[in-house]
């Protein structure tokens, strides 16, 4: 059994997420979720992002025209940051910080839910899990859909997490465990920041903890939380995963009526 160090998630890196996502293809996959809505003959309009961290896709929503758009995290040290954007920016997006596993916001349902880059893999209990699809199911408008990608089972478990960057003024260097019999993954941190203006280098540690979920049971709890038209797609490409796929984007929706 894998011994779990604490968790410390999303504080010390909240002002430099941004930096290290700048690779991460958002916009391509916001595209490929519109693909789906209109393929399947929706508009949506409202959208709530969930998990949403800085608020990076938020801010693309919101740029693409939809409104409302509400966002929420758990991590308010995100939240923050996503506030201090959205208001440089004169958007008009709502935050939050809330857990998807039980949040509320009463009297306010979505044409479209979207939660990405692997976030429901942080909820580590199933059970738990399972209530976060159900919350989001009650957040939904009769006929809304529901997207959102998951780190899969080989992704977790064949040590891609192990990452180094010597370069730049942000530096990591991140070691991944895994834990065969929880089906976890625990990565161990460690960032070097440059402070431009004082020429100093900060140093700070953090440890994230996923957990992998096969996609028969994912489906199985989408259905049972009331989903329906449920797929699945490897790598937000136009296929359905296959066994080393690293990411499975699925996409459900809550019945007409």
């Amino acid at each position: 059994m894998l011994l779990e160090s604490p968790t410390r998630q999303y504080g010390d890196v909240a002002p430099i997420y941004d930096a290290l996502m700048a690779s991460v293809p958002h916009a391509v996959w916001v595209s490929r979720i519109e693909k789906a809505a209109r393929d399947r003959g929706k508009a949506p309009r409202s959208v709530l992002d969930i998990a949403c961290g800085t608020g990076i896709v938020t801010s693309l929503l919101y740029q693409r025209g939809y409104r409302p758009v509400f966002g929420f995290d758990i991590a308010g040290p995100m939240i923050a940051v996503a506030r201090t954007k959205a208001a440089a920016r004169d958007e008009a997006v709502e935050f939050d910080v809330q857990d998807a596993a039980a949040f509320d916001l009463p009297g306010r349902t979505f044409d479209m839910a979207v939660c990405l880059f692997d976030s429901l893999n942080y909820i580590l209990d199933p059970a738990a899990l399972r209530d976060a699809f159900g919350r989001i199911y009650a957040h939904l408008v009769p006929g809304g859909l529901l997207a959102f990608d998951l780190n899969t089972l080989y992704a977790l478990s064949h040590d891609l997490f192990t990452q180094r960057n010597d370069w730049g003024p942000v530096r990591h260097d991140w070691h991944a465990h895994w834990d065969r019999e929880n089906r976890r993954c625990r990565v161990d941190m460690r960032f070097a920041i440059d402070d431009a203006e004082t020429g100093e280098t900060r140093h700070f540690t953090e440890t994230h903890l996923q957990r992998a979920y096969t996609v028969p049971e994912v489906l199985e709890w989408l259905e049972a939380a009331g989903f329906v038209r449920i797929e699945t797609f490897g790598n937000y490409g136009e296929r359905p995963p296959i066994a080393k796929s690293d990411r499975v984007l699925f996409l459900a929706e809550r019945p007409d009526v």
